[in-house]
Order: structure tokens, then C-alpha cells, then sequence
């Protein structure tokens, strides 16, 4: 190696290390991390495995080096849960104890950040894989271009500055493709020792690197002869007793075999991730959740997460030489990446861009082709393409540095261009993505500097935020005594409100969507990209009054309502909004509408034209508890009004000739000698039906039910169509209250000479109200 590619191989090394470990020691404590680092600590101090869980004990191991030493540490035999007869598949065992080891250990960084730089040298060790792998195949300067990738993406950054499994196995995984890659090229002993070593501590990393074993074989089959072959099936054993070392040559059993095995206990991960997989796993994307899954979660994931400048030098590198022979050991990375990719897609465990770093770094080995020199004849021939690849790739380089850099600490929240940067991310993707409990340093920071006291925290943590010094009062699914739907949620009281985007995504809660009154607001700060801060002030008008929409169902009884709202004296009122509206209070008092949001979607004009001056405020679009609905915040300032205010006051016998000329001429109000006064009406035309909207203004309560008239007549009088009906609840109506009625008459010939009548009659009768100016029984409309 030369000097110069040393010196950079070392600054950019050096580097990494330093980005990894500063923003270890700027973040809070994330999700995973407590339990990973208890399994990993008891199992060095009792060499027991009855903690391991889900993953496989190596990298849990390597970070928990560095607890050691601490000699105020409990002994594990005392931690609750050790001797719980608990099943090996439930993490309740593993939790309990971390809460007793990790959480409740003051100061908590003592035991994290340690554990966390353990994971940066992992790093730093990846970094020098990616490199030499890169420089073994393309040159020196493709390898610092891998590293150089490695170095600034957020990704390897995230999880190179915690302490979790991901990095880890990324790691292991590339040291055995690179083996791999180097047995291929040249097939001697030592590189088949190196391989099967390599191959079997990625084995003891995580059960994700089980997907090397097809690829190894397929390697092997496709590259090596016979005699070669024979000989290269020894790396299996060897990384066999090499993951049996990783369990410390453990025999034991394993349920459903009667003798016992080697590394027996590597059961326990293969039994935890059948169990997890049958019973799935919250997850959010796009606006939905599932508990199994996606098939495209994680090509989504990868397209928001991934720096575009990596995948642009990716494809420049794929294509970059294509046409050079093909070797196997070149392609391993590209094979290697499809394989596990494809994989991706069949897996119900759609918890986050975590699981796709393996693939990081045989794709940054591909993109280092672009750097690859080329041979004096390729020069000679090269079209303009490879020309501009130079410039291009360190403009490239300069833009990754710049928006990874400008992230610091909080990689984990990264988000690329394409999904709006790291404080939109949450709207695609949630759990590790997005806030993985990372960022409650910077709450008790925001906090004091801006002098917020006290706040309702809801976030998705197993430890007490408090640790940091952040004052709050939980709020589900935080721990203590929450309710397991958020009270109020669609009008939430007054206060400061700190909402995680996991559970403002619906993850873990028994309603996905129970804070979906925040999701509707922007908030006033984003702490860390992850943590919203809501300031939600007293009304300057205390809402009053509650109206549903009948049409399919009143989507809410009282108590739901009591309990949505956490207020027992509203009014309630119902009517049929696809047939009428109504203004409680005339519109001139704050209140809310509430909807199936089936007949949102098929009645939306009508509907959408009243709503218009309200306010989105909640959704629930899947049926939980109550069915899908939506919540609409009126305000009371946007006052409705008519279009058309004048009419003809006549008997119902005229004609409307007869009417027009002979007629009295009124400007609304019109007061009838019922509880009702004439506002106004608008006519329209919507889907080959002829549309009349007639206002009124309750003016007394009524006592008896009536109806609405709304008649098309033609010019000698004859009524051409009746739409008479009333859709609100007439005992329900207050004075002040507002009535929009809509007639819908399907249109016909002859219709062009039509005029529209109406008035009022009481439905027990049939008796109609006569106007309180002239005495007459009937209106008649313009056109």
C-alpha cells in the first residue's frame, strides 16, 4: 500500500470512529440496547445462555466487554427473572432483568457508551474489510471510495454508535463474503481456514447470516473443481466448531431431540424467531399498519433511507466495465446483495432499514468500480462516459459528507431527499427508522433552555426517560398506570405534549391511530427530527356541541363521545347529511361534526362544499373499538350564508306566472307562523340532478315534527317532481340553530322551464305554514 493511501486510509478510518463514537455519546439510550447488553453481559459472567433470546451471543458478547470490570454491578443469578420458569420464547425474562442491570443504573452512560464504542471499533473493522475488499478487486482507490461510503453513510452511522446487533452482523457477513471472494481468487489452505472461521463468527452474530450458507455453496459449485470442491466443503465444518465456540463449546439439549448437541442453545434464537414471525410485528408503512407485513416494506425503506448519492454511484459502478469477464469472485458482491435482497421480500418482519445493512457493504464495493483504473487500451477506446465519471463521483462524495455531517448525532432518523429529509420520515416509516428512543438527551436539553416544564410524553421506551432529566407524565405506551387509549384524543386538554413519531405512527398501541389529532397539526419544534413538541392552548370559545352524521350510523354513542372529547355536557345532535345540514347555533358557536367516513367517500360534494370553512382534526380509518370516522373542528368564525335571498310569497294554487306578477315580493328572513324562518336558496346542477338548497333559521324549539317542501312545477303550475323532507332530528333543534335542506330532483324534459317552490308543513297533519307578512302557504324561487 502507498503512503498517501494509507494516510487517507487512516483519516477517513479515523473518522468514522470519530463520528461513531461522539454521537454515542450524544444520544439516549435506545430500545434494544439494555437488552442486548444484559444478555451479553450475563452471559460472559455465568456462561449461561438462558438470556440470549433472538440473536446469537457474539456481538452481544464484544459489547459488553467493557461491563467487566464494574464491580457495582448485581450478580445475574439475583436479577428477576433468572429463575423464572418463563418460555425461552418470551422476552419478559429478558426485559425484567435489563430493567433491574441497565435501567436502573445511575449514571446509565457508564454502562451504554462503553458498549456503544465497542460497536464503533466493529466499525472501524468493517471500514478495513470494505476497503481491502474493494482495492483487492478494483484498486486503491476503489478501496477508499468503499470506505469513504462506509464512512458518511447515516445508516452505518446510526448503528455504528449504539449498542445492537446490526452493525455487528453487517460486519461479520462482509469479512466472510470477503474470505469468500479471496478463497474463490486463489484456493489455498490458509484462505479455507480464514473462510471457515470467518463464516462461522458471522453464524454466531445474528440468524440473518444464515443467507451466506446458499451463497458460499453456489460460489463454490459454480468457481471450483471437483478435487478443489471436495476439499473446500471442510470450511462447513470449520465454521461449525467455530460457532460452537462462540457458545463456548456448550452440548445440551434441544427440545424434541433426545441426546444432546453441540452449541445447543443455538436453538433458543432459531425457536424466538419462529415465535416472533408466527405472532408478527407492529409495523408501520406508508400510512398503514400491520402486524405481518409488506412484501415491498423493505424496497420502500431502501429507496427513502438510502443516500442518493450512494445509489447513483452504485449503478454508475454496476455498469462501469460491464463488459470485463466474468469472475466469480467479482460478482460475489452483486450476487450476495440480490440474494439477501430477494430474501427481504418474503419476510413478515418488516421492523426496519436495520435488517438491510448487510447488503451496505458489497454495494459500496460496487460502486468503487468507478474508480478502478483502467488499461492503457480500455483508455484508448473509452467512450465519454468513464470520462466524467471522476468529477461526477466526488460531487457525489461532497453531497454525502455534507447531508450526513449536517445530521450529527441523529442518523437514525435519516431520511433522504426523496422522502422529504429526516423530519418527514416519519410519515413512511416508523420503530428503528425513526425514533428509536434516541433523542430524550436532547428533550431535557430543549427543556431547560426553553424553559417548557412539565410534559405529556407518550414514546415507545423501556426505561424512564427521567434518567436524562426529562420531566413529563406518561402517556401511553409509556410505563406506569396510562390508560390503553390516549383520553380525550379528539380534543386533546390543554398543555405541553411531547409525541414520539413511533407511536404517532400507531406503534405500540391498541389503536394505531389514537393520536391522530397531532398528526393533523404541525408542531412547534421537532427535537432530534423524532420528538414533536405540541403547545396546545385553552380555546378562546369552549366548544359546545357535537353533531353526527345518521347516514350509515351515528358512528358514536354518548360514552364514546364522553370518552373521545373527556366531556359529559355537550350537545348532541344528529342529522342526515346527505339530505340536510346543519348549523348548530346558527354556526356562529365552536363545535365539531363527526362522520362515517363511508359516506365521506360517497357523498363528498355536498358534504365537502358545507365543510369547507372546518377543520380536519381526527381520523380513524380502520375499524377498532368504534368504526372508521372522521372529526371536523368548526370554529365558529366562517359563518354560512345563501346566494339567493328573494321570493314570491302566493297561495299554492297560482300559477308562477300568476305568482310572479300577482305575488308578494320578500327579501329573507321570511318568518312563518311555525318555529321557522326562510333564509335563502341556492340552486346547481350536479350529476344530471337538479339541485335545491333551502336555508331556515330555527326561531323556537319545535314540538311536533314537519317537513321541508321543495317542489319543481312547471310553468301551468302541475308539479313536475317533489323532494319534500327534513333530515335533522326536529327535536333536537334549538332557536339559532340552522337547517340546509337538499331537494334532488333527477332532471327531465321540459325541466328548462321550471321553477322551484317551497315551504312548510307539519307532518302529523299535513298542514302548511303560512308566511307571518302575508299569509300565504307557499314560496316561489327564481331559476
Amino acid at each position: 500500500m502507498r503512503l498517501i493511501d494509507f494516510l487517507l486510509f487512516s483519516l477517513v478510518s479515523l473518522s468514522l470512529f470519530f463520528q461513531s463514537a461522539t454521537a454515542a455519546a450524544n444520544t439516549s439510550l435506545t430500545v434494544d440496547e439494555g437488552l442486548h447488553i444484559t444478555s451479553g453481559y450475563t452471559i460472559l459472567r455465568t456462561g449461561d445462555f438462558r438470556l440470549i433470546e433472538e440473536h446469537p451471543p457474539l456481538v452481544k458478547v464484544w459489547e459488553a466487554l467493557p461491563l467487566l470490570p464494574l464491580h457495582d454491578l448485581p450478580d445475574p443469578h439475583t436479577l428477576p427473572g433468572w429463575e423464572s420458569d418463563i418460555a425461552v420464547t418470551d422476552s419478559v425474562r429478558l426485559v425484567r432483568a435489563a430493567q433491574a442491570l441497565v435501567y436502573s443504573y445511575r449514571p446509565v452512560d457508564r454502562l451504554v457508551v462503553p458498549a456503544r464504542v465497542q460497536s464503533a471499533l466493529l466499525a472501524v473493522l468493517l471500514g478495513a474489510v470494505v476497503f481491502r475488499w474493494a482495492r483487492d478487486l478494483w484498486g486503491g482507490q476503489s478501496g477508499l471510495l468503499a470506505l469513504f461510503l462506509l464512512t458518511f453513510d447515516p445508516n452505518i452511522l446510526a448503528h455504528a454508535s449504539v449498542a445492537g446487533t446490526d452493525l455487528g452482523t453487517a460486519c461479520f457477513i462482509a469479512l466472510a463474503l470477503f474470505t469468500l471472494s479471496r478463497y474463490l481468487r486463489r484456493p489455498t489452505a490458509g484462505r479455507l481456514l480464514f473462510l471457515g472461521i470467518s463464516l462461522g463468527l458471522a453464524q454466531g452474530a445474528k440468524l440473518s447470516a444464515a443467507l451466506l450458507l446458499p451463497v458460499t455453496v453456489f460460489a463454490l459449485l459454480l468457481e471450483l473443481r471437483q478435487r478443489r470442491l471436495l476439499r473446500s466443503a471442510a470450511v462447513f465444518l470449520i465454521a461449525g466448531v467455530m460457532l460452537w465456540a462462540v457458545y463456548g463449546f456448550d452440548v445440551g439439549h434441544v427440545p424434541g431431540l433426545l441426546f444432546p448437541i453441540p452449541a445447543a442453545a443455538h436453538a433458543i434464537p432459531w425457536m424466538r424467531l419462529r415465535q416472533h414471525m408466527a405472532d408478527g410485528h407492529a409495523a408501520f408503512l406508508l400510512g398503514e399498519n400491520r402486524t405481518h407485513g409488506w412484501w415491498y416494506y423493505f424496497p420502500v425503506a431502501f429507496a427513502l433511507k438510502t443516500p442518493p448519492p450512494t445509489l447513483m454511484l452504485v449503478a454508475l459502478g454496476a455498469i462501469h466495465r460491464a463488459r470485463q469477464a466474468f469472475k466469480i469472485h467479482r460478482a460475489l458482491p452483486l450476487i450476495f446483495a440480490l440474494f439477501y435482497s430477494v430474501s427481504s421480500l418474503l419476510s413478515p418482519l418488516n421492523i426496519g432499514y436495520r435488517h438491510l445493512l448487510p447488503i451496505l457493504p458489497p454495494l459500496f464495493v460496487i460502486a468503487s468500480r468507478v474508480f478502478s483504473p483502467l488499461k492503457k487500451t480500455e483508455a484508448r477506446q473509452a467512450s465519454l462516459l468513464p470520462k466524467i465519471l471522476f468529477p461526477v463521483s466526488y460531487l457525489l462524495l461532497l453531497w454525502l459528507a455534507i447531508s450526513t455531517l449536517h445530521l450529527w448525532p441523529h442518523y437514525l432518523a435519516y431520511f433522504n431527499e426523496l422522502a422529504g429529509g429526516p423530519d418527514n420520515g416519519w410519515r413512511y416509516l416508523a420503530d428503528s427508522n425513526t425514533d428509536w428512543g434516541q433523542a430524550y438527551k436532547d428533550l431535557a436539553r430543549f427543556q431547560r433552555e426553553h424553559n417548557v416544564g412539565q410534559v405529556r410524553l407518550s414514546a415507545f421506551v423501556f426505561y424512564d426517560p427521567a434518567i436524562y432529566g426529562v420531566e413529563y407524565e406518561p402517556l401511553t405506551p409509556m410505563r406506569g398506570n396510562t390508560p390503553a387509549v390516549f383520553p380525550s384524543r379528539f380534543s386533546p386538554p390543554p398543555g405541553e405534549y411531547i409525541i414520539s413519531a413511533t407511536p404517532l405512527d400507531g406503534i405500540p398501541l391498541a389503536d394505531p391511530e389514537m393520536y391522530d389529532w397531532f398528526r393533523k397539526r404541525e408542531p412547534e419544534a421537532r427535537i432530534g427530527h423524532v420528538l414533536f413538541y405540541y403547545h396546545v392552548p385553552l380555546p378562546e370559545r369552549e366548544p359546545s356541541w357535537v353533531a353526527q352524521c345518521t347516514i350509515p350510523s351515528p358512528p358514536l354513542s354518548f360514552p364514546d363521545i364522553a370518552e373521545g372529547f373527556g366531556r359529559d355536557d355537550l350537545r348532541l345532535l344528529y342529522f342526515d347529511c346527505t339530505r340536510s345540514w346543519l348549523y348548530p347555533e346558527g354556526g356562529e358557536t365552536p363545535g365539531w361534526y363527526i362522520f362515517h367516513r363511508d359516506v365521506l367517500a360517497s357523498e363528498m360534494g355536498f358534504i365537502r362544499e358545507r365543510l369547507a370553512p372546518a377543520r380536519l382534526s381526527f381520523e380513524q380509518r380502520m375499524p377498532h373499538d368504534i368504526p372508521p370516522l372522521a372529526v371536523y373542528e368548526w370554529n365558529g368564525d366562517a359563518l354560512p350564508s345563501p346566494e339567493g335571498t328573494e321570493v314570491w310569497a302566493a297561495p299554492a294554487s297560482w300559477l308562477p306566472e300568476q305568482a310572479l306578477s300577482g305575488g308578494v315580493r320578500l327579501t329573507s328572513p321570511v318568518p312563518f307562523d311555525g318555529p321557522l324562518e326562510f333564509l335563502g336558496y341556492e340552486t346547481k346542477v350536479e350529476k344530471q340532478a337538479l339541485i335545491l338548497l333551502t336555508w331556515w333559521r330555527v326561531t323556537a324549539q319545535p314540538d311536533r315534527p314537519f317537513s321541508l317542501m321543495g317542489h319543481l312545477i312547471a310553468a301551468d303550475g302541475a308539479a313536475m317532481a317533489v323532494a319534500d323532507g327534513m333530515g335533522a332530528v326536529w327535536d333536537q333543534l334549538q332557536s339559532g340553530d340552522i337547517i340546509v335542506q337538499r331537494h334532488i330532483f333527477e332532471r327531465m324534459t321540459g325541466a328548462e322551464n321550471h321553477r322551484f317552490r317551497t315551504g312548510v308543513y307539519w307532518l302529523d297533519t299535513i298542514e302548511r305554514w303560512k308566511t307571518r307578512d302575508t299569509g300565504d302557504d307557499c314560496l316561489l324561487l327564481g331559476k
